[in-house]
């Protein structure tokens, strides 16, 4: 992006350097609040931003861990502010599994719709949602989830939804009123079976939303970044299933999708459940039929016959 103009006394104006005179230094960047100055931006690329197409495609094209590091390394380049940059090496330093590939601030969002600012830590197997307190500069504790844990992935409208194997941290009030109902079911019908008629417990029943924390001046927006982190969630969970030993348990990495094909996903498999069940419905009904006709052709052979019947086969 072109830099904006600066007219003559205005703040950061640098005035033209007269023949043979050393060039006019540049002004310098106002501090970030509470008196820290963010780092140097990255060098900017594609007209003023830092291109996240060529970081997702450096990510999808790692074909072993290392290259993946050197890809992630760009994310370390963009404009935090020394407070955040601690904080990404603090955590990274403190998770019990190393190396740790790359850092993101990001906000999380919990199953009560609270946002809580985390760092989410990369590993080779795993990722880390870890809570750093800024003012004390100390870890105040961790959430270990495995990449085979990890069913998809979706890009929401604010960030990305990770869909898992199972809860992530404490039920949120959606869920103890579907137990709520299901346990009433159970007791009005009186049978310990499944009588709850809500929702499925299908992949993407479990999830954890995570909004990108942008510090300001970043080179690249919140969608943006979204595509990186998903990029190089699929990507480390791919070259993690390649690593493990042929006899050991298969899971696949986890597709990135949309919210729209997520919703036709859920659509498919519905319409398909319902016309499998109007399938069944038809059979039944042939079937039925098919007993009644039976039943009626040998209520008829059980008839007496006429005599007229007895003379004339034919007339039956």
């Amino acid at each position: 992006r072109a830099a904006a103009m600066r007219l003559p006394g205005a703040p950061g104006y640098a005035a033209p350097a007269a023949p043979h005179a050393p060039p006019a230094a540049a002004p310098t960047p106002p501090a970030a609040a509470g008196g820290m100055a963010p780092r140097p931006a990255a060098t900017p690329t594609n007209n003023g931003l830092s291109s996240s197409e060529s970081l997702v495609d450096a990510i999808s094209t790692a074909s072993t861990t290392a290259a993946l590091a050197e890809a992630l390394r760009e994310v370390e380049q963009w404009q935090w502010t020394s407070d955040q940059e601690a904080g990404m090496k603090r955590c990274k330093m403190y998770v019990p599994e190393q190396p740790a590939l790359a850092a993101f601030y990001v906000s999380s969002v919990n199953e009560w719709k609270l946002l809580q600012p985390r760092v989410l830590v990369l590993t080779p197997s795993s990722y880390f949602r870890v809570k750093y307190d800024q003012k004390s500069g100390k870890v105040e504790h961790y959430r270990k989830t495995p990449l085979r844990d990890v069913l998809s992935l979706e890009k929401t409208a604010d960030g990305l939804k990770i869909y898992l194997r199972g809860q992530d941290g404490r039920a949120g009030p959606q869920k103890w009123y579907q137990r709520l109902e299901r346990k009433v079911a159970q007791i009005s019908t009186g049978s310990k079976d499944n009588a709850f008629s809500g929702r499925v417990k299908d992949e993407f029943y479990y999830a954890r939303e995570y909004r990108p924390s942008l510090p300001a001046g970043a080179p690249l927006s919140a969608d943006q970044v979204t595509d990186v982190l998903a990029a190089a969630l699929h990507k480390t969970a791919e070259l993690h299933r390649d690593s493990l030993p042929a006899d050991g348990a298969p899971f696949e990495p986890p597709p990135v999708l949309t919210t729209d094909e997520r919703r036709q996903i859920l659509h498919d498999r519905k319409a398909a459940a319902r016309a499998e069940e109007e399938r069944a419905e038809r059979e039944a009904a042939e079937a039925e039929l098919r007993h009644a006709v039976e039943a009626a052709s040998a209520c008829r052979e059980l008839e007496p016959k006429t005599n007229q019947q007895l003379l004339d086969p034919s007339s039956q």
